[in-house]
């Protein structure tokens, strides 16, 4: 589901609605052997006495796509007439009579085919139905018997037995006429299975009338079950009535398994193609597809009611809530409805986490929240009630199999938008926005904003900080639209948003926010041109203050750093660096003071030596920078143990880098000193008093074990 490379403005037959298909372009299930197969019997069979032949299957297999490309594969025949009938055009049967003889004179006559062999015994045909249809209109079709009667339809007492013997003679003419015909005519009749019950029996006493005409086969599509049922009402045995009539019939085959998910994927894929989601690249998709989507279609047409609906809700929640999420939720309530209802009403017990101790189990709320999972997971089947716990609300699991989590967990469920979390959850179900996010509103302002650096910095300036993560990463999805003379000072803007990142991670799998900034940076360069990359590069660099963005943004487009390949050229590279090492050596304290990431920018810059006897840069002899280098030299460690979800976190310092920038750990240690007795009496960061702490027990001599 990684590949969204459809183009949404040419939607394919199978996300255009449930329209069957009407040619082999749009065959999704390899259905063309199976139609040429079925045009080749229909086409050796011996038609001396006419013949039937039905295409039976339950509602949504495809009897009628299968119709339409054995029809294709007959209209291509030389010998070969097709006539469509369409028995929902009649009601009554008089009118049915009439109607069907009509249309098949309509179109025997009408028809443009190229085929000189039968065009000419077609027409004759045509005026000989014409003549039988205008004889039929005073008679009736009497139920239960099969055949035509005489009936008073007007006030007059009866008909003459001159019409009568007409009608007779021009039923031998008919006979004959095809009994010459040098080619078949092949009746489509489909839909069956929708009509009345009565419609039903009356269209099978017609096809029974005139299913004796030589060279004529009726090929019919329908439920057998509901038209079994229709014809056993009046006394008689539907199935062996059906077996009077049809003399060949084929029952559409299931879908394959693989071939069903084919089309599911690949019909997702054109979906969601231009439409910004969440989450394509979540692990859990996969599983999510496999043990909860795809077991709940059947049919193509299952299929196609799904992807109507997702459309429109992705569009409506796509960047809010995570995809395989959301993808799930829609696939049960097209579905399964009634599960989807229980989700609906139920979600506190869904996205609840349960304290571990056992002293602090509400356990009348525990009992209550396990029926009402137990009710949903009844409304479901097939493996989909286990998997829905597992892959979609783990939280329930400690109703289903004594798995506990904690807060940690449901940080991540929030982070990562999905709806195990209960706000995310509630916008799914009420498209209200999740504590945490910032509204579409706002990604909106930003993107307009491109245009004009100060513009994109105001409206970055208006999204607060525990936010401003969020804005970004949906902000990716975007920057495709930013125009290329836009890109420098939209790269500017960005890279200057790295002091609003905490330093702290926020959780476990947290590696660094810088990257929601750098992301759409690196693909901002990536669309310059290869000849205008330095120039541009170099606008950017030196339009940026900060000698940590700077570093970032060097180490993001050159070869030597963190980028996913090299963009600008290596004497660039090296020039800037050579720039970025020259400042920070004598760079004064004001500059360096409030550096993001100081210790970091001067090891990674500059050749330290933890034996040298001599400061790295001239300023780490000031207190304010000395204390800006313990704080950017501070780390938190956070692990668990296997089958925990229990986060412990230390803090931890970079020792080794720390104490190169100073020479060696006697200079580190005055320095520290020094520090100290400049804040007596003053108030520090906590990042700092941290720091410090954690300074102490390696300056005595304790390290973290190795792993």
């Amino acid at each position: 589901m990684s590949e969204l490379n459809a183009s949404s403005d040419s939607r394919s037959s199978l996300t255009s609605g449930d329209d069957p298909i009407l040619s082999s372009e749009g065959d999704l299930l390899n259905r063309s052997r199976l139609a040429s197969a079925i045009s080749d019997e229909i086409q050796a069979m011996n038609v001396d006495r006419g013949a039937v032949v039905a295409i039976t299957g339950k509602w949504g297999t495809g009897k009628t796509s299968l119709l339409n490309l054995t029809a294709n594969i007959l209209r291509d025949q030389e010998a070969v007439q097709v006539i469509e009938f369409n028995p929902w055009f009649f009601s009554g049967t008089d009118h049915l009579i009439r109607f069907f003889f009509d249309e098949m004179a309509r179109q025997l006559k009408a028809s443009k085919t190229r085929k000189g062999k039968i065009k000419d015994a077609a027409a004759g045909i045509a005026d000989k139905f014409n003549r039988y249809s205008a004889s039929l209109s005073p008679l009736k079709f009497v139920p239960g018997v099969g055949g035509l009667l005489e009936a008073a339809q007007k006030t007059s007492e009866g008909v003459s037995q001159a019409l009568t013997a007409s009608i007779y003679e021009q039923r031998e003419e008919i006979f004959e006429a095809l009994g010459r015909f040098e080619g078949r005519i092949v009746v489509l009749v489909d839909d069956i299975d929708r009509l009345t019950r009565q419609e039903v029996r009356d269209l099978f006493r017609l096809v029974r009338l005139s299913g004796s005409f030589p060279n004529v086969v009726y090929v019919l599509c329908f439920d057998r079950g509901v038209v079994e049922r229709a014809l056993g009402e009046e006394g008689l045995d539907g199935a062996a009535y059906l077996e009077k009539i049809v003399k060949t019939s084929v029952e559409v085959p299931p879908a394959a398994d693989e071939a069903l998910a084919s089309v599911l994927r690949d019909g997702m894929s054109e979906v969601l193609a231009g439409i910004d989601v969440f989450g394509l690249d979540d692990g859990r998709f996969p599983d999510v597809f496999w043990q909860v989507v795809r077991p709940l279609f059947a049919t193509v047409r299952d299929v196609k009611r799904f992807l109507a609906s997702l459309s429109l809700t992705a569009r409506a929640a796509g960047e809010e809530v995570c995809i395989p999420d959301l993808v799930a939720l829609e696939a049960i309530r097209v579905m399964r409805p009634a599960a989807h209802d229980l989700i609906a009403s139920n979600v506190e017990p869904l996205t609840q986490i349960h304290g571990w101790s056992a002293g602090s189990r509400d356990q009348g709320l525990l009992s209550a929240h396990a029926q009402a999972i137990t009710e949903i997971q009844q409304a479901l089947s097939g493996g989909v009630e286990r998997a829905l716990i597992e892959l979609i609300f783990p939280a329930a699991q400690v109703h289903t199999g004594n798995v506990w989590h904690g807060n940690d967990s449901r940080q991540l469920w929030r982070r990562g938008r999905r709806v195990a979390h209960t706000e995310v959850l509630k916008y799914y179900l009420h498209r209200e926005l999740p504590s945490g996010a910032v509204s579409s509103n706002q990604v909106d302002l930003i993107v307009s904003a491109t245009g004009n650096e100060g513009d994109l910095s105001n409206e970055l300036a208006a999204i607060p900080d525990q936010l401003l993560e969020d804005a970004l990463d949906r902000f990716l999805a975007h920057v495709g639209d930013v125009a290329d003379e836009a890109i420098p000072g939209v790269a500017v803007a960005l890279l200057k948003l790295f002091p609003r990142f905490s330093e702290d991670p926020s959780g476990m799998f947290d590696f660094g926010r810088d990257y929601t900034a750098l992301r759409p940076v690196r693909r901002l360069m990536e669309r310059v041109d290869r000849q205008d990359v330095d120039s541009v590069a170099r606008t950017i660099y030196e339009a940026t203050e900060s000698p940590y963005a700077r570093l970032r943004f060097v180490s993001l487009i050159g070869k030597l750093g963190e980028g996913n390949g090299q963009l600008i050229s290596a004497e660039l590279e090296e020039a800037l660096r050579v720039d970025l090492r020259e400042f920070i050596k004598s760079a004064p304290a004001d500059a360096l003071r409030s550096e993001r990431g100081l210790l970091s920018v001067v090891v990674q810059c500059i050749d330290c030596s933890p034996e040298s006897g001599s400061l790295a840069i001239d300023s780490a002899a000031t207190d304010e920078v000395t204390a800006r280098l313990l704080e950017t030299a501070l780390s938190v460690s956070q692990s668990n143990s296997m089958g925990s979800v229990v986060v412990r976190s230390e803090d931890r310092l970079a020792w080794d880098p720390l104490v190169s920038v100073y020479g060696g750990e006697a200079r580190l240690a005055e320095a520290v000193q020094s520090l100290r007795d400049s804040m007596d009496g003053q108030q520090v960061t906590e990042r700092l008093q941290r720091a410090l702490v954690v300074y102490d027990r390696y300056n005595s001599g304790w390290r973290p074990p190795a792993f």
